[in-house]
């Protein structure tokens, strides 16, 4: 018999959870102890594993982004700040790496510059991770799948300091105030301009 964990910190991944439950093959049964896994299945899990965790089972991982451009974290809101026209999720296997693993399949949706957010590019990955998911179960447990080497000079990392430090957009609207002139802005999802300016309460 062989043991499968399914390691998550969100609810996507608790419904992934209960549909393998429910459509799990003969010769596996779901534990509550990632330890005692053969087979561990990451979706929107956040803890660190360590080389050895990794490397003594199979490990994959649903990850929300596009591979290798967009390893780590906040891959919704850098495709958007970066202009890309769509993004993704791509199931990998883990290695000792950030995100770095052999790639089974990336699943791209694209991006509507003028109307998508970040919580919206989330909310489609959601249903499309679900539907990988629910796609490459029996697959992976099974070891019925190719995987491909990243291509490393496509590679690029993020972390979440990196959205913390382009929060604070004060120099930008300070700069940008000048009387008279057009300020900073921001474009709503009817093509209008809002306007951001600085306030001087002194």
């Amino acid at each position: 018999m062989k043991k499968v964990y399914i390691a998550t910190s969100r609810k996507i991944g608790e419904k992934c959870r209960q549909w393998a439950t429910a459509n799990l093959p003969p010769g596996y049964e779901i534990v509550e102890d990632s330890s005692q896994s053969d087979i561990f299945i990451s979706v929107l899990y956040d803890k660190i594993l360590t080389p050895f965790f990794i490397n003594s089972r199979k490990c994959f991982n649903f990850h929300p982004g596009i591979l290798p451009q967009y390893r780590g974290a906040g891959a919704y809101s850098w495709v958007l700040i970066n202009g890309d026209d769509k993004t993704g999720i791509t199931l990998h296997l883990m290695d000792d790496g950030i995100d770095s693993g052999d790639i089974i399949e990336i699943r791209a949706f694209p991006v509507d510059k003028k109307k998508d957010t970040a919580y919206t590019l989330y909310q489609r990955g959601e249903k499309t991770m679900f539907k990988m998911f629910a796609d490459w179960f029996h697959n992976i447990l099974e070891g019925d799948y190719e995987a491909i080497k990243q291509d490393e000079s496509f590679a690029a990392l993020y972390y979440r300091k990196d959205l913390s430090a382009i929060k604070d957009l004060s120099k930008y609207i300070r700069g940008l105030t000048f009387k008279d002139k057009e300020s900073a802005y921001y474009v709503d999802n009817q093509g209008n301009k809002k306007y951001i300016h600085f306030e001087d309460n002194n």
